[in-house]
């Protein structure tokens, strides 16, 4: 379970920022878990809202730059190259600010705290706590030109893997692929405890969902997809996937031989199914197939999550989603997000974090009833341009009977766009004008006579 998550310097968070998935208390009938040697419980659902450009997709880019570093520093990342990260760019030498990530989870039943501070440069210091007793116990300690500090409950080949650190690599990655036990096992909660889905990953996306639906029964959640991809009333009744053609696998065997040559044999070139991959239709006239590509653009956004959505669910992961409801009909993000929320589909813990536009989630017609402590906002502030994230908690309570989406709506919650009325009138007058003096031009341009001259 993710409990929160700590950021600073990354694209428009300048300032440090927090979101925190503990609840303010558990509630019936929500899929609530309770975190062990504490009296807090985490919440099954974080939604953040805000205009655009406010910040809330750097939020969920934030998590994923995070999870990125972590599986990726030691193994992928030029070992000259520096660190690949986005402060924050709007002030003067950008390059000089720190950039700071930490997340704390639970993982076999214990808390820990992870984290780590970053320039352009190298990793400036990276910690790993653990509370097997509700009391902090520090595993590890790193600052850039002092040598490593262990506490006592970390073993193993510690200096070992300290000494095949590189200035812009994390001690975490290391130590996973020297196959540690333990920090291999939180390598590994980054990698598959928690998910990251946005455009830039839809090809992926899409091949997992095509490959959970075609093994069905050999593989959990293949049926279960099968009926959500009938229950969204698409009008799809499955998926099929045609055999490669020759000529584009003899193509590709050249290319990756080619690769092969130049960088090593380690190159891996993985096929897209998206290609091959047609939607099948049942009606009356009987059942026909077409191309995803000729799908629209709902169905296969539909069927690009439904993968990672009920892997999350199989294995009580954290589904991190940017922009949930595009393309979405309200009615498909209010069911998706239901899955997460419901104590009876949501039996292993597993938690969606994402932002969205769509207010209806908040309203009254909604099946899931979002509670306030799992609402977050964002907003830029207009002189810097850095995003500030804060809670729906923030606020007064106010009766139960509250209408949350029409109090966001008008703006007490903040977090919505403003409209210059002023400006919008300049605007008006401007394209006026623009008109008279186009009909102006227009008519002196004609011979007086011309059919069609006013």
């Amino acid at each position: 379970m993710l409990l929160r998550f700590r950021v600073a310097n990354h694209a428009s968070l300048r300032d440090e920022q927090e979101l925190s998935l503990i609840a303010d208390g558990p509630r019936q009938g929500r899929a609530d878990r309770a975190v062990p040697r504490t009296r807090h419980h985490t919440v099954p659902v974080a939604v953040v809202y805000g205009p655009n450009a406010s910040g809330k997709s750097n939020v969920i880019d934030a998590m994923a730059w995070m999870r990125l570093a972590v599986l990726s520093s030691f193994r992928r990342w030029d070992p000259s190259g520096g660190v690949p990260r986005r402060p924050f760019a709007l002030r003067k030498h950008p390059g000089r600010e720190p950039s700071s990530y930490s997340v704390e989870f639970l993982h076999g039943e214990v808390r820990y705290e992870y984290g780590f501070t970053c320039d352009d440069e190298r990793v400036e210091a990276e910690w790993l706590s653990s509370y097997p007793e509700g009391k902090p116990r520090r595993l590890f300690e790193r600052t850039a030109g002092e040598a490593m500090r262990f506490g006592r409950g970390l073993s193993g080949r510690r200096k070992t893997i300290a000494d095949l650190l590189r200035p812009n690599s994390l001690y975490l990655s290391v130590a996973a692929a020297q196959g540690h036990e333990l920090l291999g096992s939180l390598y590994q909660w980054f990698r598959e405890g928690l998910r990251v889905a946005t455009d830039a990953d839809f090809t992926q996306r899409l091949d997992f969902t095509v490959d959970l639906c075609l093994k069905g029964g050999e593989r959990p959640g293949g049926e279960r997809l099968l009926a959500l991809l009938r229950y969204a009333d698409l009008g799809v009744s499955g998926l099929e996937v045609s055999e490669p053609e020759p000529q584009a696998e003899a193509d590709r065997a050249r290319v990756v031989a080619a690769l092969r040559d130049v960088i090593g044999e380690r190159v891996h070139v993985q096929e897209s199914l998206g290609d091959r991959v047609s939607v099948e239709h049942r009606t009356d006239q009987g059942t026909f197939t077409l191309r995803l590509a000729d799908e629209s653009s709902g169905t296969r956004t539909w069927i690009g999550l439904l993968g990672p959505v009920l892997t999350a669910l199989a294995d009580g992961s954290v589904l991190c989603v940017d922009e949930l409801d595009a393309r979405l009909h309200p009615h498909l993000t209010d069911t998706l997000v239901g899955l997460f929320q419901s104590p009876h589909v949501n039996t292993r813990g597993a938690q969606l974090v994402f932002s969205t536009h769509e207010a209806h989630l908040l309203g009254r017609n909604s099946r899931i009833e979002l509670q306030r402590d799992q609402v977050w906002f964002t907003e830029k502030d207009h002189d810097s341009g850095a995003t500030r994230l804060f809670p729906m908690t923030d606020f007064q309570v106010r009766p139960s009977g509250e209408n949350l989406e029409k109090r966001y709506l008008v703006g007490r919650y903040g977090a919505v766009p403003f409209f210059d009325d002023d400006l919008l009138d300049d605007i008006v007058a401007g394209i006026n004008r623009g008109r008279g003096l186009a009909t102006q031009e227009l008519a002196e341009a004609e011979p007086e006579g011309t059919p069609g001259a006013a």
